[in-house]
């Protein structure tokens, strides 16, 4: 998935196509059917990545594109209600609900750069994609995934000043410091997307990419290179974005250290239950984030297990994020009524009319 040399000075009619389901083997020359893997000083220039270990989803082609096709909607509709119903709802405009709309078009932009081009995967039977596709695919991945860790914490802050400090809540946390942390966050995670960019493009490759995941999976790509001097910045950067990625994990811990030792201390077990309650939506949503990744790392790259997994994790919560936040949440419940009964009332007005 990168390219070696100027595009100028390399014949236009270099391509490397995808023949017959098959993946070109390196060394590969033109055939008779004008397929072609190119060579330039046993370099291979890639143009196309390859998805391997579906075949048997061939057969099953229409229910799993069913499958696809209503995750994706149901993904962006109840993300996108739970949004319009946080901006138009005066009750709603706190740091948290904020927060969380923020969390929630993170994940409407997250299934947006899976789905799609899994569902036209699906319908087409042609496992690949082009490299500069899947370059954009780990990069607004990786930026996405960056946003929301931010969001996490920053919620968890949030929840440890409702519990612990509420008397000094509404002066540390307002409305206005989260949206100057949001376009920090994203600034941030843009400069990583831009340097991650700019790393993967300039990678070159002896062989065909071919990756046994069903998406373009960062770790994976970039071990398809060949020179150990292009791949060896990627690593030196992915494990200090790892390393600055596991900060706000810790900050999270350590909020919720600090909660369960505050809410511990209330005598009472309907406070306890009911501060409990103020944090228990957010607990559960962060236990998902961290946790399936968690398991996953403990099963070696690619195989069934492993895309199981992460098939889970890409496609799960995004889907059920919007409920846990909205099933048991009551501010969310009468702001829906409120809605509920405006909608009412203005068809009722429509229909007399």
């Amino acid at each position: 998935m990168g390219i070696h040399g100027d595009f100028q000075h390399l014949p236009t009619d270099l391509q490397l196509h995808h023949t017959n389901g098959h993946v070109p083997r390196a060394g590969g020359e033109m055939n008779g059917t004008g397929n072609i893997m190119t060579h330039r000083r046993n370099k291979t220039i890639v143009v196309e990545v390859f998805f391997v270990g579906f075949e048997s989803l061939t057969e099953y082609k229409a229910p799993f594109f069913l499958l696809l096709f209503l995750v994706y909607t149901f993904t962006c509709i109840d993300n996108s209600l739970i949004i319009l119903l946080i901006w138009k709802s005066p009750r709603l405009h706190s740091p948290m609900y904020y927060l969380i709309a923020n969390l929630l078009f993170c994940e409407i932009i997250y299934v947006t750069n899976l789905v799609p081009p899994l569902m036209h995967s699906t319908l087409s039977g042609r496992w690949s994609m082009d490299f500069i596709s899947c370059l954009v695919q780990i990069n607004v991945m990786i930026c996405v995934t960056s946003v929301e860790t931010f969001l996490l914490t920053l919620m968890s802050y949030d929840r440890y000043l409702a519990i612990c400090q509420p008397l000094r809540y509404t002066t540390l946390i307002h409305n206005r410091l989260c949206l100057y942390f949001v376009i920090a966050f994203w600034i941030v995670s843009l400069v990583f997307f831009s340097a991650i960019f700019y790393l993967l493009l300039s990678l070159v490759f002896c062989a065909p990419v071919a990756m046994e995941h069903f998406v373009c999976e960062y770790t994976a790509f970039f071990s398809f290179a060949c020179i150990m001097s292009d791949r060896l910045p990627l690593i030196i950067f992915g494990l200090v974005v790892s390393t600055i990625m596991n900060a706000p994990f810790l900050l999270i811990l350590v909020s919720y250290i600090f909660i369960v030792i505050s809410v511990l201390k209330i005598k009472s077990s309907v406070g306890r239950k009911k501060a409990f309650s103020t944090c228990g939506s957010h607990l559960l949503v962060v236990s998902i984030y961290f946790g399936i990744p968690f398991l996953a790392s403990m099963v070696p790259g690619g195989g069934d297990y492993y895309n199981l997994m992460a098939a889970i994790y890409y496609g799960v919560p995004p889907l059920i994020n919007p409920l846990i936040y909205s099933l048991r949440n009551q501010d969310i419940h009468k702001a829906l009524q409120t809605a509920m009964s405006a909608i009412k009332q203005y068809f009722s007005g429509k229909i007399r009319q």
